[in-house]
């Protein structure tokens, strides 16, 4: 697979107290039943926003992430989002060469 031509899907949303566990259970589905082209899948709780949820996906084609956005999964998502608590957004794009790198005190 190229890099270059991975794609990404983030779908955010905050979930009511309470509703956590049936909205996670719900995400879980969703993700057995994603199609073969979606080769990373993610679901994070926001750090700073509480009961913001952001589901983080990879695509490995235009063609699947586009079949995806017009599935009954995708709409289950933003179903999930719009019964058990509020939908934000659902943003796209290339997938960027991202490093990931740990900072120290060098003074420790």
């Amino acid at each position: 697979m190229d890099e270059k031509h991975t794609l990404f899907l983030k779908v955010s949303g905050e979930i009511s107290p309470g509703k956590h566990r049936e909205f996670e259970q719900t995400i879980r589905f969703i993700f057995n039943n994603l199609p073969s082209a979606c080769i990373r899948r993610n679901l994070a709780l926001d750090v700073y926003q509480k009961n913001l949820y952001h589901m983080f996906s990879m695509w490995g084609s235009e063609e699947g992430l586009r079949a995806f956005t017009a599935s009954h999964e995708f709409h289950l998502l933003k179903g999930a989002f719009m019964a058990l608590g509020e939908y934000r957004e659902a943003a796209t794009g290339k997938l960027v060469d991202a490093r990931l790198f740990d900072m120290s005190d060098p003074g420790t």
